[in-house]
């Protein structure tokens, strides 16, 4: 038995139909990082990145994240907004909630658009934004976002 997928089938190789972009592509990193100081931020303040993933392009997994120990009950989620003009389209799209309260680097597979099993295009340019949660956070605790993506 053979499973058809996204992915280039046989019979589509025979063919010469192309593998899609996001299919098969060479991988990019946006890396997001802190400023080396800047004020505690608020439950659900937000902040840009000005990262644009360009329309076409596909988040791939995991999404790593390093961070100083901050409040108890912070969180970080990254999520997606139009490029231009800033519309939120999902805020936890690639990642959801992370917590923030100890010290650590892991890798993670909570974005809404990436967990089970989807196949998320970006249907425009979008820019990475964040969104802390939870708790105040502690002014200047460092953290390190690195997300790659597949682009055309």
């Amino acid at each position: 038995m053979e499973l058809d997928t996204v992915t280039r089938t046989k019979i589509a190789q025979v063919a010469g139909t192309k593998s899609t972009a996001t299919a098969l592509n060479r991988i990019r990193t946006a890396i997001i990082d802190s400023a080396a100081a800047y004020a505690a931020a608020a439950i659900n303040d937000t902040f840009g990145t000005a990262l644009i993933l360009p329309k076409g392009s596909r988040v791939v997994l995991p999404v790593s994240l390093s961070n100083a120990a901050n409040t108890a009950a912070s969180t970080l989620s990254l999520g997606i907004r139009d490029a231009v003009t800033k519309v939120p389209i999902d805020a936890t799209a690639i990642l959801n909630a992370a917590s923030l309260a100890a010290a650590q680097t892991g890798q993670f597979n909570t974005g809404t658009k990436l967990v089970n099993g989807q196949y998320y295009v970006m249907p425009q340019d979008v820019e990475i934004y964040g969104t802390f949660a939870g708790a105040v956070t502690t002014a200047n605790a460092a953290f390190r976002a690195e997300v790659q993506f597949v682009a055309p």
